[in-house]
């Protein structure tokens, strides 16, 4: 239970906006697959995401992409509630589904939904990994803004691929 969540320094999560505009989908796909695999190749083995659509979504499908190349990179889906996905429209939720069916490991923090449990997903992320990759616009309001600027407290490196 515990191995795969101790190795603090040899992980990082990913934060970002609900949306990436359609023409920039394939430039942020490609600086993903740079910045995971860059990390990865310094030591990075394991990425945790809070499994939000869009930013979160796209860095996790990237993950799992690069598991062939890197058959030891980890997955993991930290859920903030266990039916985050039940307003989703119905091909996220199936996209959504995917990607937990092959994550390496999957945590749901709580049963229910609560007022402030997608900033303790967040603050979860940040405690077990050592940095952030971001997809963050500057705009000093929302969970981005949060884990970016907690992270920056605890002095984690992020690279922010907006």
């Amino acid at each position: 239970m515990n191995g795969i969540l101790s190795e603090k320094s040899k992980s990082l999560a990913f934060t970002g906006h609900r949306t990436v505009s359609v023409e920039r989908q394939n430039e942020i796909r490609a600086r993903l697959v740079e910045a995971v695999s860059l990390a990865y190749k310094s030591g990075i083995t394991c990425f945790y995401s809070g499994m939000a659509m869009g930013f979160d979504l796209m860095a996790v499908e990237t993950v799992l992409s690069l598991k062939g190349k890197y058959p030891d990179i980890r997955l993991i889906a930290v859920i903030p509630f266990r039916r985050q996905n039940c307003r989703w429209p119905s091909m996220e939720k199936e996209r959504y589904q995917n990607i937990i069916s092959r994550a390496d490991r999957v945590i749901i923090l709580s049963e229910y939904y609560f007022k402030g449990c997608l900033l303790r997903r967040n603050d979860f992320m940040l405690e077990h990994s050592c940095g952030l990759i971001a997809f963050y616009d500057g705009k000093s309001y929302g969970g981005t803004f949060y884990t970016c600027r907690e992270a920056v407290k605890k002095g984690m490196d992020i690279l922010n691929l907006y």
